[in-house]
């Protein structure tokens, strides 16, 4: 990674080390979270539906991660949770490497799946607290860089699966391994500060803070997003094979994934210059191409067709998931940044726990049709909380431009 190039920018110190180290964590993720299906579906011999419900309780301890290391990271720092995290995440991925089988597997995702939380509700909070006033940039350059490691990632991880599904999940741990060591070294605890909060401050629910319904709306959209994105990542691979496409076919899709949010920014900044200047219009637009991706998936098309359909969702995949980190450190009283990016992570978490069971059952019983079906329901129907939160958000939002401004 050029890190010359990115200090023209300003961006701090601490900032350049958690995006150099997202890049290189996701990846040793991306190696593996695209062939989870496929492993216990072709190789473990499970159904999809068994397949799908592991990965939504995967999904649901994640969500559980969320909320406690939000909470903990404002109480007790946000490295010190990160670094919890990262070795709970690399214990499970050992052992899977070790023993590839469904009575290790099954735990161990689970396992995986709630200490992967402890890192990613932490850096956000850090993003934003480390770099308030990059705004929105922050969250995007993590997000960019996230992206490109899953390029990199899943253009290898169908050939890794083709020699050996155990080296998928060790070089998995290895790579977080190496984002450990550079938190250790490169993000010693003195360059993390905080403003110490008023027992007062610490004391009030977060029911009563003034931006919690805002929080909420925000978290039910994302909440139908994700359920309708995941459909990508456990009904298509299976779809595909049966078709009779390659592994290395299907992951190819999730390399243009990452190439196209690394090399299509200022596409997204020419959108949203023209088309969504506010963060509510972006969710509206990402709306809309998300539903043309799945009717596109509906039809039917050829192999060239799943290129198409990827590019068209992953512009609305860059327009939604950076804003919703931005739009809940917006609203976020003093002292509760963490707290926040957890409830939202764990609204995220919650789709994608709940789209894999019935993206399952959909195409056990009906076809992978009926998925598609389903993820555009779940996507017509976050329009009506983003309509909400866009209400509720201008009235949140009234005295506080110069923090808007900053998103």
């Amino acid at each position: 990674m050029n890190t010359q190039y990115l200090n023209k920018f300003n961006i701090p110190r601490p900032i350049l080390v958690l995006i150099i180290g997202g890049f290189i964590h996701s990846v040793g993720s991306s190696f593996m979270w695209p062939l989870n299906s496929i492993f216990m579906h072709n190789i473990l011999g499970r159904s999809l539906t068994e397949a799908g419900a592991l990965i939504s309780l995967q999904a649901l301890a994640t969500l559980v991660g969320q909320f406690i290391s939000g909470v903990l990271a404002d109480r007790f720092g946000s490295r010190r949770v990160m670094i919890y995290g990262l070795i709970g995440a690399i214990l499970p991925l050992i052992l899977i490497s070790c023993f590839p089988i469904w009575e290790v597997y099954a735990p161990g995702l689970l396992f995986y799946g709630f200490a992967i939380a402890f890192i990613f509700v932490p850096i956000n909070a850090l993003v934003f607290t480390l770099w308030p006033e990059g705004g929105r940039r922050g969250f995007n350059l993590l997000y960019v860089f996230n992206n490109a490691g899953v390029a990199v990632g899943t253009a290898l991880g169908g050939f890794i699966a083709a020699l050996s599904f155990k080296l998928v999940f060790l070089l998995n741990g290895l790579f977080f391994f190496i984002y450990l060591l550079m938190v250790l070294i490169f993000l010693p605890a003195k360059d993390i500060q905080s403003k110490p909060l008023s027992k007062s401050r610490v004391k009030v629910p977060i029911f009563k803070d003034r931006g919690f319904p805002v929080l909420i709306a925000l978290c039910a959209a994302i909440f139908l997003m994700w359920g309708a994105y995941i459909q990508i990542n456990t009904v298509l691979p299976v779809t595909m094979t049966n078709l009779g496409y390659s592994l290395p076919q299907y992951s190819i899709l999730w390399t243009l994934n990452g190439v196209i949010i690394v090399a299509f920014q200022p596409v997204i900044h020419w959108i949203i210059r023209h088309w969504a200047p506010t963060l509510s219009r972006q969710f509206y637009v990402s709306c809309l191409f998300y539903a043309i991706g799945f009717l596109m998936l509906l039809g039917n098309f050829p192999y060239p067709s799943y290129f198409i359909m990827m590019i068209i969702i992953t512009l609305g995949e860059m327009l939604v998931l950076p804003g919703v980190p931005a739009a809940a450190a917006l609203i976020a009283p003093e002292g509760k940044t963490a707290t926040y990016q957890g409830v939202v992570g764990g609204a995220a978490s919650g789709g994608r726990a709940l789209g894999p069971i019935l993206g399952g059952l959909a195409f056990d019983h009906y076809g992978g049709n009926m998925a598609w079906a389903l993820a555009l329901v779940f996507v017509s129907i976050a329009l009506l909380p983003f309509y909400l939160y866009q209400r509720r958000e201008r009235t949140f939002t009234q005295g506080t431009g110069a923090k808007e401004q900053a998103i």
